[in-house]
């Protein structure tokens, strides 16, 4: 059963947070929209999975398709990646497969999921809700090859393809083991130029940031898609690490309530009651965090999707509404207090075409731009010597260590589990050898040395 081996094999969505792909794909839908839409700068792990295992994929999609017994199979990515978009059709073609694509404008974030489900039917997924509630199943393509490997080879997930790029040497893509520190990354490409550096796990926009000093502490996990190397910008630090204290602060004291925040989320956008100019001006008169309670503009920060447009694009008074409703959505989490939807009708706003966000207008307002042409065509496949694999790298609860120091494991062995009925996906060892450590968040193996 190929729900079965999907959950065996330890499939999480690869292109965003992680979740259970066995759970999802639990369902009957009238669309699978499979997200090839890449839309984060600069990544390109995505791009080669369409054009080199589109064959591969492709199988993959028209089975799940079958499983979950859906009348649409749509790929959906950007009309300009052409050499992608020939690759897919030819395999389509090949093997007679159900399959249309969907071809996007450049936009970001094309690849969020609700954004996707209005962009390929229309329907705008309920405020707090998932798309099976319009009929949609949504998953990435670099995960449909992870499902090839599962229903083909029983094959489970020991091995992760990661854009590095940057400022590197040699930027390239590389298949590593899951657990692979991000230092034997970058050695891979060739190593930085730069004495100290920031690193972004993940895209420009969403991606955590760190520095050189907790570099060498990251792994590559089932979810890591690209490591970013950049020099120190203050603009980015400001991005990513600004304390609360001074974005409220600054926030109370210079928004201008000019409602850029509001028109070009794109949550917003597609009918989501989402108008983060409101809960910036809720801060001005409040005493937070006190006041933050079950007010029907606090809850609005709960539907943001933190893409972080009105933050790098929108506010000309260079304020973070992202940070605010993070930090809001966290205050009204630990109170308990959740958003309900009252069934209003969702009406898309009219000038949406007219307000998305090109990629290119983050790379330059990142001061990025210089590596937006990096040849990536590359692949490196690397078998590591030692891995630091994390019990919890998927959504839901972390997995109970099967293996203890010591013991000796073969790639591919369950070496942790969830409980039954608990929300997760098991892992496996992505090398041979001997365990080295178990401890609550990691197993560490090492091979065996001759």
């Amino acid at each position: 059963m190929l729900l079965e081996k999907i959950h065996n094999s330890g499939i999480v969505g690869a292109g965003g947070a992680g979740f259970p792909t066995a759970k999802k794909m639990n369902a009957k839908a009238e669309y699978l929209i499979i997200n090839a839409a890449e839309c984060e700068p600069l990544l390109k792990t995505d791009h080669y999975v369409m054009n080199h295992f589109a064959e591969e994929c492709i199988k993959a999609i028209t089975e799940v398709g079958k499983m979950v017994e859906c009348e649409n199979i749509v790929i959906a990515t950007k009309s300009h990646y052409h050499d992608e978009i020939a690759s897919l059709e030819s395999a389509i073609e090949k093997q007679n497969a159900p399959i249309t694509i969907h071809k996007m404008n450049n936009f970001y974030p094309a690849g969020d999921e609700q954004v996707m489900v209005y962009e390929v039917t229309g329907r705008t997924v309920p405020p707090t809700g998932i798309p099976l509630q319009v009929g949609c199943v949504v998953s990435n393509i670099t995960t449909m090859l992870n499902v090839y490997e599962a229903m083909t080879n029983d094959k489970p997930v020991t091995e992760k393809l990661v854009t590095i790029t940057g400022a590197v040497n040699k930027p390239t893509m590389v298949l590593v083991p899951v657990g692979t520190p991000f230092s034997t990354c970058l050695e891979l490409a060739g190593g930085t130029p730069l004495k100290q550096f920031i690193f972004l796990n993940g895209g420009p926009m969403m991606g955590k940031i760190g520095n050189h000093n907790n570099f060498n502490d990251q792994v590559v996990t089932k979810t890591t898609s690209g490591i970013i190397i950049l020099e120190e910008k203050e603009y980015l630090y400001q991005l990513h690490e600004r304390q609360i204290n001074q974005i409220i602060t600054q926030a109370k004291a210079a928004c201008i309530q000019c409602r850029l925040c509001t028109q070009l989320c794109p949550r917003y956008q597609i009918g989501i009651p989402l108008h983060p100019h409101q809960v910036m001006r809720h801060l001005a008169t409040s005493n937070v965090p006190d006041d933050i309670d079950d007010d029907p503009i606090w809850k609005q920060a709960i539907l943001c999707c933190e893409c972080g447009i009105c933050e790098v694009i929108a506010c000309p008074m260079s304020l973070s509404p992202r940070q605010v409703n993070i930090y809001v959505k966290q205050r009204l989490a630990e109170k308990g207090i959740r958003y309900q939807y009252n069934g209003e009708e969702l009406i898309p706003q009219p000038m949406r075409e007219y307000q998305k966000t090109p990629p290119k207008n983050i790379l330059l307002k990142m001061g990025l731009e210089q590596y937006a042409n990096n040849d990536l065509s590359e692949l490196i496949t690397h078998e590591t010597e030692e891995v630091f694999i994390p019990l919890k790298m998927h959504i839901g609860a972390p997995c109970k260590a099967l293996v203890t120091k010591g013991d000796v494991v073969v790639k591919g062995q369950l070496i942790a589990d969830i409980d039954e009925g608990v929300l997760g996906a098991p892992i496996h060892a992505s090398i041979s050898g001997t365990v080295i450590c178990v401890s609550d968040s990691l197993i560490q193996i090492k091979k065996d040395v001759a």
